[in-house]
């Protein structure tokens, strides 16, 4: 058997049957035997153990231990033993341990099964160190131990995706219905929001970094605004997102842009929707237009042209209604 231990007393002391040949201090606590259960649970604790200058403290273990799996953090002030087919571990500081840096001893299993090792924190004590510390450790394969960790991991991940969802969602957020355009102003007294489909009357200006694919506009009557919706696609190489909007009729009419709609960042080669509102009585809004997008930084990012807005719906509320009459002999 090739030597296990850096002296050879130590390697006596750890093999040997009989009483330790260092004579014991009456004051050594060596009366008694702590015992130690070792769970995957508490496995990643600090487990204490109680050491003295010069007097042996032994760790005995129901498990084999792995060829150089015991490792010391500051084995300058403890020398150690280590038989690992009976589990044995003994240790033995050499003087008085530092009183800024904790000593630790880190024992590493070599079946493979769960828990897979185990760490001491080691106390200094003048005299009263613990003769002798059995650890009984619970195993379990680490096949059952992986699948449960993975289920752990994808419940917290669903947990993190539900409160970020949450977080996002504005406090007392709910589903928008029909009747919360009349709260809003929006809709009332047969007027409302009025829309039309305005792709084929635009033009947009080539070569530029956001391509339309579709476009509408829209106006609300009774709150005297107007807005312009278009469905776009990146063709940059980076992402975009709309930092300013300007509306400008042919005439030099600028409407007053209240809010830039862009719901996510549109990555390069994506397509999104966004929306410009502006504030514009019916007066100011006939005609063509101008829209001119800029993105990061305030460069220049898309212009299109002759846009044009929906009519006020007046027109229609004033034409008379037609009533259909049943034709003679019919019932």
């Amino acid at each position: 058997m090739p030597p296990l231990a850096r002296r050879p007393l130590l390697l006596a002391l750890l093999t040997a049957t009989s009483a330790p040949a260092l004579p014991l201090s009456k004051e050594w606590d060596a009366s008694g035997v702590r015992y130690l259960e070792l769970t995957a649970e508490n496995a990643r604790e600090q487990h204490p153990v109680r050491i003295s200058p010069g007097q042996p403290t032994n760790l005995l273990f129901n498990a084999p231990l792995q060829p150089g799996g015991v490792t010391v953090e500051g084995e300058q002030w403890v020398d150690v033993a280590v038989n690992g087919k009976l589990g044995m571990v003994m240790l033995l500081p050499s003087g008085t341990l530092p009183e800024d840096k904790p000593l630790t001893v880190k024992v590493r299993f070599a079946d493979g099964q769960v828990p897979e090792s185990v760490t001491f924190l080691l106390v200094e004590h003048s005299t009263r160190a613990e003769h002798l510390v059995r650890v009984y450790r619970e195993t379990r394969s680490c096949e059952p131990h992986w699948l449960e960790s993975r289920q752990q991991r994808e419940r917290a991940e669903r947990c993190e995706a539900e409160l970020e969802q949450e977080r996002s969602r504005p406090e007392g957020s709910r589903p928008v219905e029909l009747t919360d355009l009349f709260d809003a102003g929006l809709v009332g007294e047969g007027k409302g929001v009025v829309g039309q489909n305005i792709f084929d009357s635009i033009t947009q200006r080539p070569g530029e970094t956001l391509k339309v694919l579709a476009a509408w506009s829209y106006r609300a009557v009774r709150q005297g605004h107007v807005a312009v919706e278009l469905k776009v696609e990146n063709t940059g190489p980076l992402p975009w997102t709309a930092e300013g909007a300007e509306l400008v009729s042919k005439e030099g009419v600028r409407l007053r842009v209240g809010r830039v709609w862009q719901p996510k960042t549109i990555a390069p080669g994506a397509q999104r929707r966004l929306a410009v509102e502006a504030e514009a009585p019916v007066e100011q809004t006939q005609g063509t237009f101008i829209l001119e997008l800029s993105g990061p930084g305030g460069t220049h990012s898309l212009t299109v042209s002759e846009v044009t807005f929906p009519r006020d719906g007046a027109e229609e509320n004033r034409r008379p209604t037609r009533v259909l009459l049943p034709a003679a002999g019919r019932p």
